[in-house]
């Protein structure tokens, strides 16, 4: 985790909806674009199949996506999802579950990532690819 500590130094603590999804993060490396954060399966998230809903998958890849993105633009920039595709391989039943996320291209105003969701037994059961607008940040936020 060489570069943990940065994501504490710009965000302060993980935002409601994070700690909603129980974000923990194991790895951060700036130079690599990578970072790898485990969030909480709950009970509460599952549907009546007893699988996680897809729309809790999807925002904790946005989530990981979000935080790297901002790692990368700093303070001066806010990123922006615009659009995020992604792709269901199989069904995740309730426990941890951890995500994987690298920034593919960045560039003045749009950043291109993709990420991938692993379940409780370590397969993959999501990838998404994601774009994002970079926004100047006028005002800090309150």
């Amino acid at each position: 985790m060489p570069d943990s500590h940065l994501m504490y130094e710009v965000f302060g603590k993980p935002s409601p909806s994070s700690t909603s999804l129980g974000f923990e993060l194991i790895s951060l490396d700036m130079k690599a674009m990578t970072t790898r954060v485990r969030f909480d399966g709950k009970p509460e998230f599952c549907n009546p199949a007893g699988v996680i809903q897809g729309g809790y998958l999807v925002a904790m890849m946005d989530d990981t996506i979000g935080m790297l993105a901002g790692m990368k633009a700093g303070r001066a920039k806010l990123p922006s999802t615009v659009d995020l595709h992604t792709h269901f391989l199989r069904p995740v039943r309730k426990g941890a579950i951890e995500v994987a996320a690298r920034l593919r291209n960045v560039g003045r105003a749009i950043i291109f990532a993709e990420a991938e969701l692993y379940d409780s037994r370590g397969k993959e059961a999501a990838r998404a690819s994601a774009s994002l607008t970079l926004n100047p940040v006028l005002k800090p936020a309150t």
